[in-house]
């Protein structure tokens, strides 16, 4: 948790300010040093954030291809399937091809339930360079939306830091608490602007085997990036903040390594995280964050610094003594 004095000191009275940018993709900024966003899926019902909207997920039923019925549609390896008639199509073979999401209007109570429709106006395989495990070529996928305000297409998706406007299919959704679950009626467009793209770029891809739990690694890594602390859906950071991601995953990982004993240039450490948030905290990323504020927004998880019991960790040694199990970790600037 924070403890301001301490870190003046040990970082010599520098702090990192940041202006408003727009939400990276997974770019290294150094060995292990990765820019993170707080778009939890990236897709906007108009382009831009609609006050009291979520996107709940895409469903796999009421799909069609020039008209026609697509059956059978499903995600598999960050691949989308579809069957027309007696012909199974993925890949490139489903430009054109249309989805109904649903999305909940939260301002309402209970939320207000409706549908959207959005189009794949074109498909193409990932860069290799986001396949640190080698585990073979996904597709990303550019995505129209339907506004009725407009009665024309809108891209579905925010640019990500490389303007591109592209999404990656996941076989799971996420709510707007982050909680992830898997239904076989729903699944995720993820846009490479937002967290879900953006950690299964950092290789964290939840269908493949060998390393432990992925898909639990998966959905820790999307409460890292967002510093979601509570493990709540509420974000404790800014667009562009730069953290330094590790884990512990066994042979023949990590996936993601430290990159060395001691922490980057003005890095400190930051948290250990599981799937419910951060198990322990040595100090938020953004000074504003005060300890005993972030404890007392999730008093279910942490414990402010000073009080028995306190939930801080100063490396990993510590995060493993408030969980075992844990597996993600990560260090970072304090930015005012």
């Amino acid at each position: 948790m924070t403890r301001v004095s301490l870190y003046w000191a040990a970082l010599g009275i520098v702090l990192f300010g940041c202006d408003a940018v727009e939400t990276s993709t997974s770019t290294t900024m150094q060995p292990g040093i990765n820019m993170q966003g707080i778009n939890m899926q990236g897709i906007n019902m108009q382009g831009i954030n609609m006050q009291g909207m979520a996107m709940r997920g895409f469903r796999v039923d009421g799909a069609t291809m020039n008209g026609a019925v697509l059956s059978n549609v499903h995600v598999e390896r960050g691949e989308v399937f579809g069957d027309r008639g007696a012909n199974t199509l993925h890949g490139t073979s489903l430009v054109g091809a249309h989805f109904l999401a649903e999305v909940r209007d939260l301002s309402t109570t209970p939320a207000t339930v409706s549908s959207a429709e959005y189009r794949v106006t074109a498909i193409a395989q990932e860069d290799s360079q986001y396949d640190p495990t080698n585990t073979g070529n996904t597709y990303l996928y550019t995505l129209e939306q339907w506004v009725d305000d407009t009665a024309g297409w809108q891209p579905a998706c925010l640019p990500d830091a490389s303007g591109q406007n592209l999404a990656i299919p996941l076989a799971a959704t996420w709510d707007e608490h982050g909680d992830r679950s898997v239904s076989s009626a729903l699944f995720t467009f993820g846009c490479t602007s937002g967290v879900i793209a953006k950690c299964y770029r950092w290789g964290y891809r939840p269908w493949i085997t060998g390393y432990g739990d992925i898909a639990s690694m998966h959905w820790t890594c999307t409460r890292v990036a967002r510093a979601d602390y509570c493990g709540n859906g509420v974000s404790h950071t800014h667009n562009g903040t730069a953290i330094n991601v590790w884990d512990k995953l066994p042979a023949p990982g990590p996936i993601q390594s430290h990159g060395g004993l001691l922490p980057p240039m003005g890095m400190m450490f930051e948290a250990g995280w599981n799937t419910g948030g951060a198990v322990c905290l040595s100090h938020a990323r953004w000074l504003l964050d005060d300890g005993a504020a972030l404890a007392a927004a999730c008093p279910d998880r942490l414990v402010a610094p000073g009080l028995l019991g306190g939930t801080v960790c100063d490396m990993v040694s510590d995060v493993l003594g408030y969980d075992p199990n844990a597996k993600m970790f990560n260090e970072a600037y304090l930015n005012l």
